[in-house]
């Protein structure tokens, strides 16, 4: 979703804090709840990746803050409540503190379950290589995304240096984890090819 905030740039130091309708704040309140709303889940992600202040100012409150809301789960029902929390707190918000919202939706993807059949396969495959099994959920939005719409998918995710982290300079992986994984791959390929479908 792209949003906007709309409130009105003041001067920062002759406007009292108790008449300001500070558009950056009013989004910095909801960026709080999101990160507690989908803590609450568990397993939910909120993310606000783009905010800007356009011509912002050292010395203006600011009147207008654009932002971007990435909210994903694991299933679309879990999705969809956590869009309606975020949204409603995003009105209550603003209501409470005189300013108003844009919000346009600019994608909605289905929740996209590895198949059962597929994650088996892997595991066994991963277990010939000597190495533990580690299941997790993918809140990615990898191409298994789109083939689970026509084929059953899943995924096998290679351990990262870094504390795994991705999107970012740290990303690394060493040779040797990924020797591993084109092992377990290998291993799935011969697996397949004695199945008969």
């Amino acid at each position: 979703m792209l949003g906007e905030i709309i409130g009105q740039a003041s001067h920062a130091g002759t406007t009292p804090m108790a008449t300001r309708r500070d558009a950056a704040a009013a989004l910095a309140e909801l960026s709080v709840y999101m990160e507690q709303r989908a803590l609450r889940d568990g397993d939910s992600v909120a993310t606000i990746g783009m905010l800007n202040v356009p011509n912002g100012s050292i010395n203006v409150v600011p009147g207008r803050c654009s932002f971007s809301l990435d909210l994903r789960a694991p299933t679309d029902a879990q999705r969809d409540a956590l869009v309606a929390d975020v949204i409603a707190q995003l009105k209550a918000i603003c209501e409470r503190r005189g300013v108003s919202y844009r919000l346009e939706e600019t994608m909605r993807a289905a929740a996209a379950p590895s198949d059962a059949a597929w994650q088996v396969r892997w595991e066994k495959a991963v277990a010939s290589t000597g190495l533990p099994i580690f299941k997790m959920p993918s809140g990615a939005g990898h191409d298994a995304m789109k083939l689970h719409e026509i084929m059953p998918q899943a995924m096998l995710f290679v351990r990262g240096e870094n504390s795994g982290i991705s999107h970012n300079p740290l990303e690394s992986t060493t040779n040797d984890d990924m020797e591993l994984a084109v092992a377990a791959f290998a291993r799935l390929l011969d697996d397949l090819a004695k199945e008969s479908f």
